[in-house]
């Protein structure tokens, strides 16, 4: 299996390496991760590193951890399709590591460039992303890339027995359609 690269006019976007670990880890340690499932602890942040990297292998997509061209060995943050084991559908998600790299349009660059090449290796022409209510910032960029709020999979997902029933707030459900980006 061969895990692609691609480049935007910015942007690396490339394989998880054992390098970018100990940035996601303390990524996860941080506050900076309540809206994606942090702080966590550095055994558990470890090991959801190695199940970013191990999706690729089982699902054959997964996050590209993505670099500045100008600084390729600095990793940003993680951008990509999240699928683990237990979600039903494919996830477009997308993560800055520090809050440094903020509002220079970095997110939407990268998924501009992944969104397009996802469709034909995930196999679907739908896809979600799971947005924090209050994390205006990503729902800003699910608006950029063309996805809507979807009010019957966000009631599904956040009622007893649903996905984030035990979630600390509530999260709504973006939808994504195959050729919806502009």
């Amino acid at each position: 299996m061969t895990i692609p690269t691609l480049e935007t006019e910015r942007l690396v976007l490339r394989a998880p390496d054992l390098r970018d670990a100990d940035r996601y880890i303390a990524y996860k340690m941080s506050e900076r991760s309540k809206f994606t499932g942090g702080p966590i602890d550095r055994e558990k942040a470890a090991g959801q590193f190695m199940a970013i990297a191990g999706q690729w292998v089982l699902r054959g997509y997964g996050l590209f951890m993505t670099a500045l061209k100008d600084a390729p060995g600095d990793v940003i943050g993680g951008f990509g399709v999240f699928h683990p084991y237990y979600q039903k559908e494919p996830e477009f998600g997308w993560t800055l590591y520090d809050a440094k790299y903020e509002g220079k349009g970095y997110v939407t660059e990268a998924m501009r460039a992944i969104i397009p090449w996802s469709w034909d290796v995930m196999g679907v022409t739908t896809a979600q992303s799971h947005i924090d209510e209050g994390n205006a910032p990503s729902a800003a960029v699910a608006r950029a890339l063309g996805a809507k709020p979807d009010p019957e999979e966000t009631k599904i997902a956040n009622a007893p027995g649903g996905e984030f029933a035990n979630h600390y707030t509530h999260v709504n459900i973006w939808r994504h359609h195959k050729g919806a980006l502009t």
